[in-house]
């Protein structure tokens, strides 16, 4: 019989319900390594040649700053979508959210790519600039032209299929082919306990924090501040938790399904009246308790 048989294969459910997805930003640093006044330095401090390293900021620090904030605030964005796979920078997430995903993902690089045009529109202005901020240290050949420049901005996703025990072809024995197909599964499935871990953990700390930040909470009077004073990110950040767990649920686990309705339950008010309404703010509390508690055995 074929060792596979005895096997529950998680791959098989993942390549049907889930696909890995990579993320790619490149962007031109606006920093050179200046090798002669590198060795100046070094050499008039008595150093060695390699004891430390001159980088120039070739443009005025506001020139990229809006391009690099884009492009963290995409990645950020992008890790909150998804689920840690393996160790190779890959992730996961449930087929039938790609649709969504992919909207949101067009809409990010329409604003990114717009950043990069505005920027390069102004580049003459900031090289400009920049002769009269580094002096005798501009280099003109630091400046790559516009053409090439544009080139060294972009924004890419990858996707890939989940690795399927059933799936490869070689020309070995059947013995070392189950050995193989056990393997791959192993992996898959230490894989995707990882990434469902990282959901639950996600859920605990955005519960926890609530809880004590509620519990904590002390309104101010006319003669004391207020204590414990939380944002409406409080609440804001289990909304946008429960908007991505369809694309996180990449087993299909109603279990997942269920605590992200519950969510919903400690997402009905925002902060301004959490904190004005004591009765609310304790309801809202012990209800995010009670999720905890409910999760327990998924966590331990």
């Amino acid at each position: 019989m074929n060792a596979i048989t005895d096997i529950p294969s998680v791959s098989n459910t993942l390549a049907s319900r889930a696909m890995l997805i990579s993320l790619s930003i490149s962007n031109w640093s606006g920093r050179k390594l200046d090798r002669k006044v590198t060795e100046e330095v070094n050499t008039s401090r008595g150093a060695a040649s390699d004891a430390g390293r001159y980088n120039k900021q070739l443009l005025p620090k506001e020139a990229l700053d809006a391009i690099h904030k884009k492009a963290g605030a995409i990645r950020n964005e992008f890790y909150a979508r998804t689920l840690p796979w393996m160790d190779d920078g890959q992730r996961i997430m449930a087929a039938n959210a790609f649709l969504a995903h992919s909207q949101w993902f067009a809409n990010q690089r329409t604003g990114y790519d717009k950043l990069v045009e505005d920027f390069l529109k102004e580049y003459p202005d900031f090289v400009e600039q920049a002769k009269l901020n580094l002096k005798d240290m501009f280099n003109a050949t630091d400046y790559p032209p516009v053409d090439v420049l544009r080139q060294k901005f972009g924004i890419e996703i990858t996707v890939l299929n989940v690795p399927n025990s059933e799936d490869f072809r070689v020309s070995i024995s059947e013995a070392q082919a189950d050995q193989i197909r056990t393997q791959i599964e192993a992996k898959v499935t230490e894989a995707s306990q990882n990434a469902v871990k990282d959901v639950y953990r996600r859920i605990t700390e955005s519960l926890t924090r609530m809880v004590e930040r509620l519990n904590n909470y002390k309104p101010g009077n006319r003669v004391e501040r207020a204590q414990g004073v939380f944002r409406n990110s409080l609440v804001e950040n289990i909304r946008d938790l429960i908007e991505v767990m369809p694309a996180l649920n990449i087993t299909g686990d109603p279990e997942l399904d269920r605590l992200a309705e519950r969510l919903k339950d400690v997402t009905i008010y925002d902060a301004n009246v959490l904190k004005t309404n004591a009765n609310k703010r304790k309801d809202t509390a012990q209800e995010a308790q009670a999720i905890l508690d409910s999760m327990s055995a998924f966590v331990a």
